[in-house]
This record gives structure tokens, C-alpha cells and sequence, in this order.
């Protein structure tokens, strides 16, 4: 007979509760990865204790999770999909030793809403036939990295390939993590390779652009991001950093149509659109319409650090605006 996980502890003050962590996927029927959107997590008492956002690959991680039940609720505002609950998930063990914790996959699956089209509802995916040893590899640097163990998944992500030379999934994972982890000249081959494999990837495509435009090399990373966009078209993050690209550029028109597609299709999430919408406007003497971006930059932006010094912004800017500077 179980002790109750209060009592457990008293008995036994050296033991420590198990922890989860989800493992998140969001794709839609047609099975392609759905970026951007928010998930939120609700504790047994209806309390939201989580927000976090969709990356651009369709995945999410949520840490630290205790025994209990909760409910994630995926909200898509601004994309073709219907909103998602995944009604109450149960998390349930007791851990006899200090630390550690256990991973909980959770592949969730958006429906269309009914206008979109048909055209729109049926696309190619891309399969492949994978070897399990291979694919065994796969999962366990899939686990290292959403634990921070770069080196291990690395590793691990090589002996698949090893076996499995052509594994888009593989290949795709370990060029997006080099470039999470800002090693981008080495990721660049690794997508590249993915690419040739599945030249359609619109998270490969996106990844490819983010390294050339953190390389400074920026028609690079529009064409790649441009590619992404028109594979992904509801990614807002694909739109945010063509937006930085243009306007290093200076080319303002294009970078301002980019921020306010991200904004349109990322909502809150794209807050930060606002704040580089701002600086543009500011250079080209449009005060009103910078100090405006940035009072909705504060409004929707979330842990802005800084909030003090951009209401100073402001009120410069209106300021300006009012002398006809």
C-alpha cells in the first residue's frame, strides 16, 4: 500500500518527489509541425501555472512538473487550426533516490477550422523508412538535448547517421540545435545535407537563415527564410527574422511588411516586432506612429526588463511628434 506523498516525505525525509518533463509535440492532421502557437498549463484547480510558445520545429518542453493531474490547453489565435484541450493528464510516481526525473511524450494533433480548403487541408509529407537501431539513436539524442546535453545528443545523433546516413530527421535535429547552441559554421553543412535529402523542410530552411544572418551573410539568410515562409507560411518567427534581415539591409518597406506579418501570425508572441518597428519608424522621422509600436510592445511584450526606460522612449518620442520634428 502506497503512503500518501506528504506522509512519504516525513517518513522518509531523504526522498524527493519525481519530476516530469513533457515532451511536446504539435502537428497538424496532414502531419506537418505546427510553430508558434501558445500552450498553456493548468493545475487540478484550474490555475494556469505555465505559458510557453510552440518553437518553430513544433515542439515545446515543460520542466519541473510534480505528481498531479493537469491540462494543456493550445491556443491558436491568428492560424488556420481550431484551439486544443487535452483534458485532464495524470502524472503519477514517487522517486527513491535524490534528483532526476522522467519524460512524459504528449503529441498533440490541430484540426483545420472549417473554412479552410482542401487544397490547403492535403499536403506532402515527407517519410522515410528509418532502421530501428537507427531510430533508437534518434530518440536518445532527442532526450539528451531537451536535457541540455549537447555532447551526448550529438553523439548519439552521429550513430544514427552512421547507420542511416540520409536521416532527414536526424540531420535536420542536429543542424538546429548547432544553431541553437550559436554554432552556426557547423551547422550550415549539416542543413545543407538535410536539405538535399528534403528540400521542402521548412524548419531546415528557417534554421539555414538563422545561421546566415547571425554570419552576416544576408542574402543568404533571406533567400533561406523566404523558403521557409512559403513552406511554413504561419511561421511568425520566419517573418521576424526576415525582418532583420531587411532592415540591416536598410531596406525599410520589405523590413516592415516582414514585422507585421510576424505580428499578424504570432500575435503576443511576436511582441518584439513591435519594438524593432519602433526604431525603424524613428529613422525615418514617423515619431508618432514608433511611439505608438512601442506603448503596444509594452502592452503585449512579456518579462520586458527594461519597461522604465522605453516609457522614457515614449514620452521623447511624442514629444517630437508634437513639435513636428
Amino acid at each position: 500500500m502506497f503512503l500518501p506523498f506528504l506522509l512519504l516525505s516525513l517518513v522518509f525525509p531523504s526522498f524527493t518527489f519525481q519530476k516530469f518533463v513533457i515532451l511536446g509535440t504539435v502537428r497538424d492532421t496532414a502531419g506537418r509541425a505546427v510553430a508558434n502557437v501558445r500552450v498553456s498549463v493548468f493545475d487540478e484547480n484550474f490555475q494556469p501555472i505555465r505559458t510557453l510558445f510552440v518553437d518553430s520545429s513544433g515542439q515545446f518542453f515543460v520542466r519541473g512538473l510534480s505528481p498531479g493531474r493537469y491540462q494543456f490547453r493550445v491556443e491558436t489565435t491568428g492560424t488556420p487550426y481550431q484551439e486544443y484541450d487535452t483534458g485532464w493528464i495524470e502524472l503519477q510516481g514517487v522517486r527513491v533516490r535524490p534528483g532526476g526525473s522522467e519524460n512524459y511524450p504528449l503529441d498533440i494533433v490541430l484540426k483545420f477550422k472549417s473554412n479552410r480548403t482542401s487544397e490547403q487541408r492535403h499536403e506532402t509529407v515527407f517519410a522515410q523508412t528509418v532502421p530501428q537501431a537507427a531510430r533508437n539513436h534518434y530518440e536518445r539524442a532527442a532526450k539528451s538535448f531537451s536535457e541540455g546535453r549537447f555532447d551526448d545528443g550529438q553523439e548519439a545523433i552521429n550513430q544514427a547517421l552512421k547507420l542511416f546516413p540520409d536521416y532527414f530527421q536526424a540531420l535536420e535535429l542536429l543542424g538546429k540545435e548547432l544553431v541553437k547552441a550559436g554554432k552556426y559554421e557547423e551547422g550550415l553543412p549539416v542543413l545543407a545535407r538535410a536539405l538535399k535529402v528534403n528540400s521542402r523542410a521548412a524548419a531546415s530552411h528557417y534554421a539555414l537563415g538563422v545561421a546566415y544572418l547571425k554570419l552576416g551573410q544576408l542574402d543568404l539568410a533571406i533567400e533561406s527564410l523566404q523558403k521557409s515562409a512559403s513552406f511554413n507560411p504561419i511561421n511568425a518567427n520566419a517573418q521576424m527574422m526576415l525582418g532583420l534581415a531587411y532592415r540591416q539591409q536598410n531596406k525599410f518597406t520589405e523590413s516592415v511588411a516582414a514585422f507585421k506579418k510576424a505580428i499578424q501570425l504570432g500575435g503576443s508572441a511576436a511582441a518584439e516586432a513591435h519594438f524593432y518597428l519602433a526604431g525603424i519608424y524613428e529613422k525615418q522621422n514617423q515619431f508618432a506612429l514608433a511611439a505608438t509600436e512601442l506603448e503596444l510592445y509594452l502592452k503585449e511584450g512579456k518579462d520586458i526588463t527594461s519597461s522604465e526606460s522605453i516609457r522614457e522612449m515614449i514620452r521623447s518620442l511624442k514629444e517630437k511628434a508634437a513639435a513636428g520634428k
